[in-house]
């Protein structure tokens, strides 16, 4: 590690008075190049991840399509969620697994301000999420309209509950496992739907910043962890190659000019620099105001380009 890298890092936050920010990592080569924690953490406290876990679950649709228990990311949701065959609305038969992965199923979708939405709540409430999922009218045609959602990654998660058996199981057994990455059981709703974001704090998942790291590390090495092929390089190829109508965004992965990674609301992030060979851990304490610090991540990333 270097030293003089983590006191310009520690200079740069504590003078923007970032109190919120818990732990900044920073990998190069597969090695770890700066350590940074704040607020009592160290290397085993866990942080929750939020949204970060939506990019995971991209990574769980891609070994079920390696595994042949998807056939195709094209094939229809209705194929598998019993509520979109039914004909609640015209253009349900269009939606695809490829769509979910890329939030453009088209369902309408008003997310209100920093997880204080209220279709949210009317979900929770509904006694059966996926039904008032499809009960929701499709405004855009499906394939048309990227719209970052709640809903596409929910019926996402039904689906590969369906298809992995238990999707946590699944992505315990065939991710965290090999990773070696100690994750506590995610969420599920009363009507059997996994969602990662908890009711409370018992129920939120967490990973450390080190679990957060393998996850990004995983992507630069091209799907291999200590010799062993986890996910395919051509899922991962696909997984961050934009979409035609947002160039920041692929398989619930988003996508910058000369890298990509995970995003999770309040401060949570994986950042893949394929051109540094690096990946920057970003962990936070969410609040109301909802700073993502990515000029904490810009930062890190000119003090990778100086230390060569």
């Amino acid at each position: 590690m270097s030293e003089a890298v983590e006191r310009k890092i520690d200079e740069y936050i504590k003078g923007r008075r970032y109190r919120q920010i818990n732990r900044v990592l920073i990998s190069r080569d597969n090695e770890i190049m700066a350590d940074c924690c704040y607020n009592g953490f160290n290397k085993d406290s866990k942080n929750e991840i939020l949204s970060v876990a939506k990019s995971i679950m991209s990574v769980c649709a891609g070994i079920a399509l390696d595994k042949g228990l998807i056939g195709s990311l094209d094939e229809p949701v209705y194929k598998y969620i019993r509520e979109f065959s039914e004909g609640r609305e015209p253009f349900h038969r269009m939606i695809t697994i490829r769509h979910l992965l890329t939030m453009t199923s088209g369902i309408y979708w008003n997310g209100g301000v920093h997880y204080h939405c209220p279709m949210m709540k009317q979900l929770r409430s509904s006694g059966n999420w996926i039904s008032y999922i499809a009960d929701c009218a499709v405004a855009d045609i499906p394939g048309t309209k990227y719209n970052y959602k709640e809903w596409d990654v929910i019926l996402l998660g039904k689906l590969l509950d369906i298809v992995c058996g238990d999707m946590y199981d699944f992505i315990n057994e065939k991710i965290f496992k090999p990773l070696g990455i100690e994750g506590s059981r995610w969420y599920k709703s009363p009507c059997g739907v996994y969602y990662s974001v908890g009711d409370d704090n018992e129920t939120k998942f967490k990973l450390t910043a080190a679990d957060m790291l393998k996850i990004g590390q995983l992507f630069l090495n091209g799907g291999s962890y200590r010799e062993k092929q986890i996910i395919s390089q051509n899922y991962i190829n696909q997984a961050v190659t934009p979409l035609k109508d947002n160039p920041n965004y692929g398989f619930l992965w988003w996508i910058w000019r000369e890298e990509y990674g995970c995003r999770g609301y309040g401060g949570q992030g994986i950042t893949v620099i394929p051109k540094e060979n690096a990946v920057i851990i970003t962990q936070a304490t969410p609040t109301d105001r909802g700073n993502r610090y990515f000029d904490v991540v810009e930062y890190c990333k000119e003090l990778l380009k100086d230390t060569y």
